[in-house]
């Protein structure tokens, strides 16, 4: 679901978010949740080991009746967001990924590095796995938070890359069709149209572009990551919070995350990893930082 801000631009065409299922044929146990481990992990505040979680694969047919007995809280949160779904499409999927130890921290299901040392440098910045539909947030080289997301389907993929926060708006309707309303949402390319914003999440990249985000999540983004800064409402001043969306999706194959399974490693992105993708980019975003910084100085 796009729109776009006509007050440094043309009027441009936004696209809005729509759907398809994707197919994920996999190995899927029969066996009811029933001897699933469930345990609290202590308080984020609290020093903790880092546990080793395995996971199964579940029918949603042959546990509907334990899955509608859930509510908010740990078991569902889990399942919610290791399966990149909301609850309103929970049921709808096939299978399910569900692992043996229910956690109270979710930071424990986290396919992002703690903290990751070549971006102490870097203020702030988010990252985006197209394959793991999750994105994270950085400061100073400390992740800040993580969570789910719905980038654009096969049809209309959201292009990778380095993209920065651009402006905001608390609720924005699409310019292509007017009942697409999005709320918490920040533009981060002001010339296609594609922000990030709370919308629906059915457990695959179903948005035409734009990255979805749970409203929490959404929230949570608006108020974190920083606006471009314009010069006389019409010129770019300095740039908001650096995005890199990177990676691809398997659009004709399993679901990413019903691998972990196997392999409960299948998801992870390594301060490596990280570290490469910044690389190219690195004194680009040092440099757009500096700017920033000094354009906020002068207005003081």
């Amino acid at each position: 679901m796009k729109s776009v801000n006509l007050l440094s631009v043309g009027v441009f065409v936004a696209l809005g978010c729509i759907g398809c299922r994707n197919a994920s044929p996999a190995k899927v146990s029969e066996v009811p949740v029933k001897d699933t481990v469930m345990v609290r992990v202590a308080p984020p505040e609290e020093k903790i080991e880092q546990l080793s979680i395995s996971y199964r694969l579940l029918a949603v047919d042959s546990n509907k009746e334990w899955i509608s007995t859930l509510s908010a809280g740990d078991t569902l949160n889990a399942l919610l967001v290791l399966n990149r779904v909301d609850k309103k499409h929970l049921l709808r999927q096939d299978t399910l990924v569900v692992p043996d130890t229910f956690a109270a921290d979710l930071n424990v299901y986290a396919p992002f590095p703690d903290s990751i040392a070549t971006l102490k440098p870097i203020n702030k910045i988010i990252f985006a796995s197209y394959y793991a539909q999750a994105f994270a947030a950085y400061e100073h080289g400390i992740r800040v938070r993580w969570g789910p997301v719905s980038l654009g389907k096969k049809s209309t993929p959201t292009d990778t890359g380095l993209y920065y926060t651009n402006w905001k708006s608390q609720k924005t309707t699409s310019t292509v069709d007017r009942s697409w309303v999005m709320e918490w949402y920040f533009n981060i390319d002001n010339y296609g149209g594609v922000s990030m914003h709370e919308y629906a999440l059915p457990g695959y990249p179903a948005s035409h572009a734009c990255m979805r985000l749970y409203r929490a999540d959404a929230y949570w983004i608006y108020h974190w990551a920083d606006q471009w800064l314009l010069k006389k409402n019409t010129q770019l001043a300095a740039y908001g919070t650096p995005v890199l969306i990177f990676g691809s999706y398997p659009f004709d194959g399993r679901k990413p995350w019903l691998s972990l399974n196997e392999d409960s490693t299948a998801l992870q992105v390594t301060a490596e990893d990280i570290s490469q993708l910044v690389a190219p980019s690195l004194q680009l975003i040092l440099k757009r930082q500096t700017q920033r910084d000094t354009v906020l100085l002068c207005r003081k």
